[in-house]
């Protein structure tokens, strides 16, 4: 028996001529929330379909706690909030939970028990009797949320819940999010094209691009790797400060680029900003251009895990 949630192994899945997943693979353990981050089109919706058993993969194997993907057991313990969740236009709130419910194996007087209990926990309660298609995109994005957790999914999934939203609608579908998640005692993956948009709730983030993993780490070793300071600078005479860069003990990386630029990476970005101007004072060399880059996935890969290998 696995112990894991979800064991993903050496999966792809081609759209048309469109290769959404390439070499897959992936493990979570059982009873964290996992994040999946990439941009648009980088495969996270594929991968939710195929563990929901909405689609199959052309190659590889895959388990939700033990349980074939695609298999009616499998397909039993999922809950699934795509994007863009739907209503139907004469439905309220209650009627269309207690639908789903129902659907679900429930009984009217469980379902009317769950209902009530989730309303509250999202504070949606008094809105049971209104049509959630006039709701606000965090409002739909809770109300979508309970009706996943009606039957108290092992695994849930959720594609991109706090995209668009604000701030404070952000924040206030994650932490439902989380406290639903411990209440049930469910394994959950999220997705989003920003990991710092979903930091605050995950145990780890797997990084995907084109169908591939970029990263898969905890949550800590993603905050160490992010949090480095990469700098870009060209001056009159970048050789000879590429020479005396090395004084500065704190800097972890100095690269000369292709473009005969220097790029430099550090956690002292405050002391950087001022010997910087120092040493090239030192040096009577005249600075054409010096600014801060924002850390992404390709410099992280590159540069601060070089010798590490997509998991």
């Amino acid at each position: 028996m696995s112990s894991r949630a979800v064991v993903i192994q050496n999966m792809s899945y081609k759209y048309k001529q469109h290769a959404a997943l390439r070499d897959f693979n992936l493990e979570v353990p059982p009873g964290i929330i996992h994040g999946l981050v990439g941009p648009a089109s980088a495969g996270k919706t594929t991968f939710l379909n195929i563990l929901a058993g909405t689609i199959k993969a052309a190659i590889g194997t895959g388990k939700v706690f033990n349980y074939r993907l695609g298999s009616k057991e499998a397909r039993s313990i999922i809950g699934y909030v795509p994007a863009r969740p739907a209503f139907y236009a004469n439905l309220t709130v209650w009627e269309y939970l207690s639908y789903l419910g129902r659907l679900s194996g429930l009984s009217k007087r469980e379902t009317a028990q769950r209902i009530n209990l989730l309303l509250k926990e999202v504070d949606l309660y008094d809105f049971r009797d209104k049509i959630p298609s006039d709701f606000t995109p965090g409002m739909k994005t809770k109300i979508a949320i309970v009706q996943s957790f009606l039957h108290s999914p092992r695994l849930l999934l959720l594609d991109e819940p706090v995209t668009g939203l604000d701030e404070t609608g952000k924040q206030s579908v994650l932490q439902i999010i989380r406290e639903l998640s411990f209440m049930h005692g469910s394994t959950v993956i999220i997705s989003a094209q920003n990991w710092r948009d979903i930091e605050s709730i995950t145990a780890a983030i797997t990084f995907i691009d084109e169908g591939k993993v970029m990263l898969s780490a905890e949550i800590d070793e993603i905050r160490n790797l992010y949090s480095y300071g990469v700098f870009s600078l060209h001056t009159s005479d970048n050789e000879t400060l590429l020479d005396i860069l090395p004084r500065l003990a704190y800097l972890q990386h100095i690269i000369q680029t292709e473009d005969n630029s220097i790029m430099v990476m550090t956690k002292a970005k405050e002391q950087f900003r001022k010997d910087i101007s120092e040493f090239i004072n030192s040096i009577k060399a005249e600075l054409y251009y010096f600014y801060e880059e924002e850390v992404n996935m390709g410099i992280v890969r590159r540069y601060l895990l070089p010798d590490r290998e997509a998991e």
